[in-house]
This record gives C-alpha cells, structure tokens and sequence, in this order.
C-alpha cells in the first residue's frame, strides 16, 4: 500500500533527518530546527527544485534568506516506514 510522508531535509546536503506523516507535522519541526539556528523571522514559504518546500526567513542579521530545512513529499511502500521512538 502506498503512503505519502512528509520529509524534513536539509538543503545544503540533501540528508533526510525525519519523516511526518502530515504536512503541518513537518511544518511545525521545519519552524522549531529553523529557529534554533537563527531563523527567527518567517517571511513567506517559497517552492525550491521541483517538491520542495522552503521557508524564506530573515536572519539575524537582517537580510532575507532561505531557511536550512526544507520539506519534500514522497510517496512510498507503508511497508518501507521504520518505527521510531
């Protein structure tokens, strides 16, 4: 049976740390990694490559930048979810 699952990525090395099984799941760990690392301004969500999902954020800084972990939608075998606690 086919699932769809919500990956949190980061976008540099494309390391796929987590899956969510809903899209505000992954939203809500996306916002909460991004402002551990500096992101605190969300501006808007942008669309990166062809599925992902970015946060444009502005730093501490000031300057408008894209957030380091993105959302990507898959679609896989339910059989091929690893439990995880």
């Amino acid at each position: 049976m086919l699932k769809t699952v919500y990956y949190l990525v980061h976008k540099d090395s494309g390391e796929r740390t987590r899956y969510y099984r809903t899209r505000a799941g992954a939203r809500i760990a996306q916002r909460a990694r991004n402002s551990h690392l500096g992101f605190t301004l969300r501006v808007e969500r942008i669309e990166l490559y062809d599925n992902w999902e970015a946060e444009q954020c502005q730093d501490s800084s000031g300057n408008i930048v894209t957030a380091t972990y993105c959302i990507v939608e898959d679609t896989i075998e339910q059989t091929d979810l690893q439990i995880t606690y």
